[in-house]
């Protein structure tokens, strides 16, 4: 995705607007996605429904419906667990959101923040991540721009942690 930002400018500048400022002063930040991922999570449902449409030529329609109700959950699942994904930065808190997980960050608790590519699970749609270093563990996210989100948070760190 970023060899697609570089050659196309139009894209690099609605995804940079996609960090807006909501009505309440928060940031939203989302998820960088890899296209590899993508063919991953989905490869399996669309094989199913393509492997259900040969059932059904073939007029085995009880195997037919499996393919499709089982190909049908298992894009839920991955809807559910996927969209959204994005990170909304407040004044106290870093929000995390992928899909039905939700994390809530205060941002005393975190202690810094650097540039990943770990293989570890985490809430992020990509494998070119932030690492969040808490008073306890980490998170590993995954915003568009990544250098912007982590100058962004560790300010609102330093800010939060000055007026406190």
């Amino acid at each position: 995705m970023d060899a697609a930002m570089d050659s196309n400018p139009a894209l690099t500048e609605g995804l940079t607007r996609l960090a807006t400022r909501t009505p309440d002063a928060a940031r939203i930040y989302p998820s960088a996605i890899d296209t590899w991922l993508m063919v991953v999570l989905y490869l399996a449902p669309a094989g199913l429904t393509v492997f259900g449409g040969y059932l059904a030529v073939q007029g085995r329609t009880d195997e037919t419906l499996t393919c499709w109700i089982v190909a049908a959950a298992l894009s839920l699942i991955n809807l559910l667990l996927t969209l959204p994904c994005r990170y909304t930065l407040t004044a106290d808190s870093l929000n995390v959101r992928c899909g039905l997980f939700i994390r809530n960050l205060p941002l005393s608790s975190i202690r810094g923040a650097e540039l990943s590519r770990s293989w570890r699970s985490g809430p992020a749609l990509s494998l070119r991540r932030v690492r969040i270093v808490l008073d306890r563990g980490d998170c590993l996210v995954s915003p568009i721009h990544r250098e912007a989100f982590i100058d962004d948070l560790m300010r609102a760190v330093a800010h939060h942690g000055a007026n406190r």
